[in-house]
C-alpha cells in the first residue's frame, strides 16, 4: 500500500480522481444554479404583481368608524335618546399576532398599568384573554373601557403601543335619566360573532360585527334597523407600527341614523312618574299595604297617541351604555319587584270594579236592566238556589267592608261601587243564558278591546285574559290536570261581573277600555310613533298616522247613563275625598276605582276613567300592587297628575283618602 486513494470509477485511466470529483461537484452546482435563476426571473417577471398585490395587503387595514344613533324625541322636540362621543381604548388583535408572546404580554402590562392609573381597573392577564378571544372571534378592535381621561388619550398615543388605539366614538344619552326607560328601552352591543351571524341572516347587508351597538329593549329593539345609522368605512395604509400613513379610499360613508319623534310628552311622563311614586312612598308606609310597584297609562282617546306610560320600579338605560357595575346588575337580574318588567304592556291585574260599566253596558242594551230600575243592596247576595258546603260557603257574596247600600239604581251603583248591584247581573246572565247567551259579558268587553293586544309598538305586548265557558273547557282540554272541572258556573259568571275570577287585563288595556267609553265606540291603536325623520337633513321619512281599529258606535242612551255615574265617582263617590278640592266644574273627570283581590296578598288597587267631560282629551288607568282600596291608593295619583295637568300652584299632598 502507497497510501494512494484508490481510483475512481469510470474514470480515464491515468486521470485524477481529485479532479473528476471536482467536475461533478461544479456539474451539480451549475445545475442548482439554473434552476434558481429560472425561480428568480419567474419570480420578478411573471409573479412580482401578484407578490406586490399581497405586500401591499399586508399595509392595507380596512377601518369601520360608528355613526351616530338615531335619536328619540318626546312630541315636542325633546331628546329622550341622544349620542354623545366618547373616548374609547380599543384592542385590535391583528397587530399584536405579529410580536413574540413575551412581547406582547409586555405590551399588556403597559396598557393594563395606564387604564388602572386612569380608574379603569385592568390587570395584563385581562387584556390577555381578551386578545385570545378577540382573535378567535372579533373582526373589529374590541372595546376596553369607554369615556376615558384625555390624558389617558394623550400618553397611550404617545407611547404608540401597537395594537392598541383611543379614538372618540359616539355613545348613546339618556338625558331624562329614568324616565320613559322602559319605553326607550336600552342599547347593548353584539356579544360574539355567533350572535352577529345570527343578526346578519335574518337582515341580510346590515353588517353586524362583534361589539356593534345594538337595541336590546323597548323602542331601541323595534326601531333598531331605523336607529342605527351607516357607519364610515375606510381602506387606510399603516406602517410597521400599525400607524395610519394615509386614506386610500372612503368605501361607504357614515350616516347618522334616522329620528324617532314620539307622541310622548316628557312634562306629562314626569308629571306622572312623580305622582306614581310619591304614591308607592305614601302607601308603603302601612304594613299592610306593601305597595312594591304600579302603572300609570295616559291616552288621547280622540287618536290613540300615548301621552305617559309608566312603570314602576325602573331602571337608569344609561348602565347599559359603559356597562353594568355588579352592585347595579344584581339589583336589576335579581330584585323580586322586576324593575325590568314593563307592567303598562306586560302587567296582567284582575280589573276589579274598574270593569263594572262592561256588564252595565250589557245589561243596558240586552234589556236585562234598565237605568232607572232599583237594586236593594243589603250588603250581601246570595245565589239562587245554591247550598254550598255549610249552607253559605259559595253562595254569598258581599260588598267590600260589608256595606249595606239600600235601593240603588244603574248610576248609584257605578259611583258608589254596590258590588251586589253586579252579583245580581252576573247570575242573571247566566241563569237566563239561553236568552242572553252564555257570553255577553266577554263579548261586550272584546268589544271594548279586551282579551286581545293592543297593538302598540312594542315588544311582547300581553294579550290578558277574557274567562269563558269556551276557555275554560279549553284550558281542561289542554291542561287536565292543572283545570280538572271544564265546567262554568253561575259563580263564575258572579266573580266575571266585578272584574274577579279568572279575568286579568293590563293597565293600557283598562285605559283603552275608558277611552273607547269616551268615544262613544270609536277606538284607536296606541301608538307611541308619530314620524321618522332624516337624522342628517330631517327630512320626514315616514308619518305614524292613528289606526282605526274599530268604530262600531255604541248605543248613546247606554253610555250616556253609565257615564253619568262614573261622573259622580271623584265628586260625590268613592274617589270623593281623594278629589276633594278639585276643579270638576272646569275639568269633570269621569272615573272608576277598583280594589282587586289577589290571592295571599294584599287587594290591587285601581283608578282608571277619562276627561275632561263632555270632550275627553286623556284615557288613563293606575295600578298599585297591593295598594288597598281604589279611592284610598290609586285615585290619588290621578289627582295629583291632573292638578298638575290644570297648573294648580298649590296642590293637596298625596294622602291616603277614602273609597274602594
Amino acid at each position: 500500500m502507497n497510501g494512494r486513494p484508490p481510483p475512481v470509477a469510470g474514470a480515464p485511466a491515468g486521470q485524477d480522481p481529485s479532479a473528476a470529483r471536482f467536475a461533478v461537484m461544479a456539474a451539480v452546482v451549475a445545475a442548482l444554479l439554473i434552476v434558481l435563476g429560472g425561480r428568480l426571473a419567474w419570480v420578478q417577471l411573471v409573479s412580482s404583481a401578484g407578490y406586490r398585490e399581497v405586500a401591499t395587503g399586508n399595509r392595507i387595514r380596512i377601518i369601520e368608524t360608528p355613526a351616530p344613533r338615531g335619536r328619540i324625541l318626546d312630541v315636542n322636540g325633546r331628546v329622550l335618546a341622544g349620542s354623545r362621543e366618547s373616548l374609547t381604548v380599543t384592542l385590535d388583535w391583528e397587530p399584536l399576532v405579529e410580536l413574540d408572546a413575551a412581547d406582547r404580554f409586555g405590551v399588556f402590562l403597559q396598557v393594563a398599568d395606564e387604564l388602572t392609573m386612569s380608574g379603569h381597573r385592568t390587570d395584563a392577564d385581562d387584556l390577555a384573554r381578551t386578545f385570545d378571544r378577540a382573535r378567535r372571534q372579533a373582526l373589529r378592535p374590541v372595546v376596553l373601557a369607554e369615556d376615558v381621561d384625555p390624558e389617558l388619550w394623550i400618553s397611550l398615543t404617545e407611547r404608540n403601543l401597537p395594537g392598541f388605539s383611543v379614538a372618540p366614538v359616539p355613545i348613546r344619552t339618556y338625558p331624562f335619566g329614568v324616565s320613559a326607560a322602559h319605553l326607550l328601552g336600552y342599547v347593548g352591543t353584539v356579544v360574539d360573532e355567533t350572535e352577529a351571524v345570527a343578526l346578519n341572516r335574518a337582515a341580510p347587508g346590515d353588517g353586524y360585527r362583534a361589539g356593534t351597538e345594538i337595541g336590546r329593549a323597548g323602542l331601541e329593539r323595534i326601531f333598531e334597523r331605523r336607529l342605527r345609522g351607516t357607519p364610515e368605512v375606510r381602506r387606510v395604509e399603516v406602517d410597521s407600527r400599525n400607524r395610519v400613513v394615509r386614506t386610500v379610499e372612503i368605501t361607504q360613508a357614515a350616516r347618522p341614523g334616522q329620528d324617532l319623534h314620539l307622541t310622548l310628552d316628557v312634562d306629562l311622563q314626569v308629571a306622572a312618574e312623580e305622582a306614581l311614586a310619591e304614591q308607592l312612598a305614601a302607601v308603603s308606609e302601612d304594613p299592610e299595604t306593601p305597595a312594591p310597584a304600579g302603572s300609570f297609562v295616559v291616552l288621547d282617546p280622540r287618536d290613540g297617541a300615548v301621552l305617559a306610560m309608566v312603570s314602576l320600579p325602573s331602571f337608569d338605560p344609561s348602565s347599559f351604555v359603559l356597562g353594568l357595575g355588579g352592585a347595579e346588575a344584581d339589583r336589576l337580574f335579581t330584585d323580586q319587584t322586576r324593575p325590568f318588567l314593563n307592567r303598562a304592556i306586560n302587567g296582567l291585574y284582575p280589573a276589579g270594579s274598574t270593569f263594572k260599566p262592561i256588564p252595565a253596558y250589557a245589561a243596558l242594551t240586552s234589556g236585562a236592566r234598565s237605568q232607572f230600575e232599583v237594586w236593594d243592596d243589603r250588603g250581601t247576595y246570595r245565589l239562587s238556589g245554591c247550598r254550598g258546603v255549610d249552607g253559605t260557603k259559595g253562595c254569598v257574596f258581599r260588598n267590600a267592608k260589608g256595606l249595606v247600600m239600600g235601593p240603588v239604581d244603574l248610576r248609584e251603583a257605578l259611583t258608589r261601587s254596590s258590588d251586589t248591584y253586579f252579583y245580581s247581573l252576573g247570575e242573571k246572565f247566566w241563569v237566563e243564558r239561553d236568552r242572553y247567551g252564555e257570553d255577553i259579558i266577554q263579548q261586550t268587553a272584546a268589544r271594548f278591546g279586551l282579551g286581545q293586544p293592543s297593538g302598540v309598538e312594542l315588544p311582547s305586548e300581553a294579550a290578558g285574559r277574557l274567562p269563558s265557558p269556551t276557555t275554560r273547557q279549553a284550558d281542561h282540554d289542554q291542561y287536565p290536570n292543572a283545570f280538572p272541572d271544564p265546567r262554568w258556573y253561575t259563580g263564575d259568571n258572579v266573580n266575571l261581573a266585578i272584574g274577579q275570577g279568572d279575568l286579568l287585563v293590563t293597565p293600557l288595556q283598562l285605559a283603552n277600555m275608558y277611552g273607547t267609553l269616551a268615544t262613544g265606540g270609536t277606538r284607536y291603536q296606541p301608538r307611541l310613533v308619530e314620524r321618522l325623520e332624516d337624522g342628517g337633513t330631517g327630512e320626514t321619512l315616514l308619518v305614524f298616522e292613528p289606526r282605526l281599529v274599530t268604530d262600531e258606535r255604541l248605543d248613546a242612551q247606554s253610555t250616556t247613563a253609565i257615564i253619568e255615574g262614573l261622573l259622580d265617582v271623584p265628586v260625590d263617590g268613592t274617589a270623593a275625598q281623594a278629589f276633594a278640592g278639585f276643579d270638576h266644574g272646569s275639568f269633570p273627570l269621569a272615573a272608576k276605582t277598583g280594589t282587586a283581590e289577589v290571592n295571599n296578598k294584599a287587594d290591587n288597587a285601581l283608578f282608571a276613567g277619562f276627561g275632561p267631560w263632555p270632550e275627553p282629551t286623556y284615557a288613563f288607568a293606575v295600578i298599585i300592587e297591593e295598594g288597598g282600596f281604589g279611592g284610598v291608593a290609586a285615585a290619588p295619583v290621578a289627582r295629583a297628575f291632573f292638578d298638575r295637568v290644570l297648573g294648580v300652584e298649590d296642590p293637596p299632598p298625596l294622602t291616603a283618602g277614602a273609597g274602594r
